[in-house]
């Protein structure tokens, strides 16, 4: 069978993931059989990353592909009742150029509305790291908008790039800085100072502040 665009996409966000583990010194591993932990003996994770006590299942999925999908329920469920693992979900935007999407109609509301997959409190933090690919989709899309190549960037460094360029405000740039620093925190297991619910409430606050200030207006012409 003819693999599918959104295979392609898939298949090269999981090498560029794999790569940004490998260069922080974790073992990546393409799962298969009999390279899965036994809790995860029947699951399928796109890949699996070890280093010392860090032990991360990744996921990565289209966007479309959140809401209802029990399967990622079950895997998160079995992942937080093992010491020293965690989930990593990557979740890919729908087809078509960032600056496209981001002017389609309530575009940000129905990203910003917590997938069915995280709808049990227990799953918060996970919930949050849905938020952060959110909040760097949506910066990489500013980013097109305003002529700012982002591809093989770091969302802090589009951010900074933006902020250069006289695009995006400082104080904008200072919040993106301190929710993705909670980002960083997270992946290298350091202590974050706020709660999951009061990093998804700022990372939510901050997506519609962007939105409202440099997407509105160019995704409705003659907008005031």
């Amino acid at each position: 069978m003819m693999a599918t665009r959104s295979d392609a996409v898939v298949a090269k966000k999981r090498k560029q993931v794999a790569a940004g583990y490998a260069r922080r010194g974790y073992r990546v591993m393409q799962p298969g059989a009999g390279t899965v932990p036994s809790f995860l003996r029947d699951c399928q994770p796109d890949l699996i990353a070890e280093k010392e006590d860090d032990h991360v299942v990744i996921e990565i999925k289209p966007t479309s592909a959140l809401k209802g999908s029990n399967d990622l329920t079950e895997l998160a469920a079995r992942i937080a009742g093992q010491p020293g693992w965690r989930l990593e979900l990557v979740a890919l935007g729908r087809e078509g150029t960032d600056a496209a999407i981001l002017s389609t109609p309530d575009w940000l509301e129905q990203m910003l509305q917590r997938p069915q997959t995280f709808a049990d409190p227990s799953l918060d933090r996970f919930y949050v790291g849905y938020l952060f690919e959110v909040l760097e989709y949506l910066i990489n899309g500013v980013a097109s908008l305003n002529k700012i190549r982002s591809r093989g960037k770091s969302a802090q460094r589009v951010a900074h790039e933006l902020a250069f360029a006289g695009t995006i405000e400082q104080d904008v740039l200072d919040r993106v800085e301190v929710s993705l620093g909670w980002r960083d925190n997270l992946m290298q297991r350091q202590p974050i100072d706020r709660s999951p619910q009061d990093q998804a409430a700022e990372i939510t606050a901050l997506c519609r502040d962007i939105y409202a200030r440099y997407v509105g207006d160019s995704s409705s012409p003659g907008r005031q």
